[in-house]
């Protein structure tokens, strides 16, 4: 599954550059500040998680959500930078940015598919325990 996220990706980025619009940068940096705002909030709810050992995963989980997101605003401005050169008079500075700024949007998809997988599963272990939970 992630293989073919990363293929819609490259093809959604190609579509994008071509078209010279700043959308999916835009539309990424919003949904991934948004799941590390959710991150945040969930582990706010002590009374639910129990612990604070829970909750500071949790908090690590939505800065490295936010990380995510700050690598989709370089990958943004890296976007610009690559519309302002002269492809043909700096072919070589072209490539290398054009590669950075491609490896830079997969590594920002790859890490909040990380962060949301470890939140399936740290509300699966969750749900778990508060199923063995008896209320009177």
């Amino acid at each position: 599954m992630l293989m073919l996220a990363l293929i819609a990706y490259t093809v959604v980025e190609y579509v994008e550059f071509n078209s010279q619009k700043e959308v999916l940068h835009l539309t990424l940096f919003s949904m991934f500040f948004l799941v590390s705002n959710f991150l945040v909030n969930i582990g706010r709810h002590k009374a639910v998680l129990g612990e604070d050992e829970k909750a500071q995963s949790l908090f690590f989980l939505a800065m490295f959500a936010m990380a995510a997101a700050m690598f989709e605003l370089v990958d943004l401005g890296l976007d610009q930078v690559l519309k302002a050169i002269n492809a043909t008079s700096m072919q070589i500075l072209h490539i290398f940015i054009a590669v950075f700024e491609s490896l830079t949007g997969m590594i920002a998809v790859i890490m909040i598919y990380f962060a949301l997988d470890r939140l399936l599963v740290f509300l699966r272990a969750l749900t778990v325990d508060l199923k063995d939970i008896k209320i009177p």
